[in-house]
């Protein structure tokens, strides 16, 4: 199931993980770490809203966290 997605939306999200980190080292954590939350999470995913909406806010939402840790180290 989860394949089907990273499939779908793979591309994308990896695009606004380029665009948010602003290098590919980054990026591919940021992307790891979103997909990782999707798994965790993906029983509270209702269906009856974009999947695409809801990964891009577990995305910058993970993104928006790990700047906050930065700046707190």
């Amino acid at each position: 199931m989860i394949d089907e997605y990273i499939r779908k939306h793979g591309k994308r999200l990896y695009g606004l993980c380029i665009n948010l980190c602003r290098n590919t080292y980054d990026a591919d954590d940021l992307y790891q770490e979103t997909w990782l939350k999707v798994c965790q999470k993906i029983n509270l995913y209702n269906p009856s809203f974009e999947f695409e909406g809801w990964l891009t806010r577990i995305c910058v939402n993970t993104y928006r966290d790990n700047l906050r840790k930065r700046k707190i180290s």
